[in-house]
């Protein structure tokens, strides 16, 4: 609520219509009576950062956002060496949609047409790092939920502009319950020891649901 009044930062206050008398020196605290109205200018960046500080503005709720997601598929990004902090990354196309992604997935979204990403925008995300061993992580090493906000084509690289929610869960969560989340394994292996982007059918909110994690 704090964030959406602060950032619309049109409100005033009728005008000042009597003087002020007020005297300080050095350090001291400027004491004084003001008569009338007050109007401040909310249009400073600086204003409202510190405003945000103030009444926690700067860390919006994500849950409406999370709750209006894709419930039928959901997308998983599981790349080397990436922590997902700088609101972008980018994949190889060679890994992008070709294994663990059913074949009519891969068929609508593997062109990238701007129908496509409409749709991919609107599916929520697992943001992975490759496990550091065959179904095991590094420790503690967090895995991200969010969804993608932006998709861009570059060559053989295809780059994607994201958006992160709370919580962060440990990914030798999802290596433990690799079957829950829908994702592939076999004996010695699972989906999150590769690099790649894959579409997989379920409903990821109601499985993160399961597990009582609240997206905040």
């Amino acid at each position: 609520m704090y964030n959406e009044i602060i950032t619309s930062c049109d409100t005033h206050l009728p005008d000042v219509r009597a003087g002020i008398s007020v005297s300080a020196t050095g350090n001291a605290t400027a004491i004084g009576a003001v008569y009338g109205g007050i109007s401040f200018n909310m249009n400073s960046p600086e204003t409202i950062a510190v405003l945000r500080e103030m009444f926690g503005g700067s860390r919006r709720s994500h849950a409406l956002e999370w709750a209006s997601l894709n419930t039928k598929r959901f997308n998983l990004f599981v790349l080397e060496n990436e922590n997902y902090q700088n609101g972008m990354f980018c994949i190889g196309k060679r890994v992008s949609l070709e294994r663990y992604t059913d074949k009519e997935f891969k068929d609508f979204f593997k062109p990238l047409s701007q129908e496509a990403k409409d749709e991919l925008k609107k599916m929520p995300c697992i943001f992975a790092r490759k496990n550091i061993d065959f179904k095991k992580a590094d420790n503690p090493q967090p895995a991200a939920l969010g969804r993608i906000t932006d998709i861009d084509c570059q060559g053989e690289q295809i780059r994607f502009c994201f958006e992160l929610f709370r919580p962060f869960i440990e990914q030798q969560f999802i290596n433990d319950h690799i079957n829950d989340f829908g994702l592939k394994f076999a004996t010695v292996r699972n989906q999150l020891d590769e690099e790649h982007w894959s579409i997989r059918a379920g409903n990821l909110l109601k499985i993160i649901s399961g597990f009582g994690i609240v997206i905040e």
